[in-house]
């Protein structure tokens, strides 16, 4: 399991093939995000937290907070 908070801070990204390892209301997150990496010629995908950017346009509580 990733350390959650350093992932909602942004501090580090999870590929594809882990994203079991993320709790299921990410995936109803409007914070998730899905970029294509650009490292190698193959298909590799990673998932982010765009919750801490400083540029975000929504101020919604994500649902891993919402209990907080």
């Amino acid at each position: 399991m990733p350390d959650l908070a350093a992932f909602r801070a942004g501090e580090f990204s999870l590929p594809y093939a882990s994203k079991d390892e993320l709790p299921p209301e990410c995936f109803t997150c409007v914070y998730l995000l899905i970029e294509e990496g650009t490292v190698c010629f193959c298909e590799s995908f990673y998932y982010y937290c765009a919750y801490s950017w400083p540029d975000k346009l929504t101020r919604t509580v994500p649902p891993c907070l919402q209990d907080s």
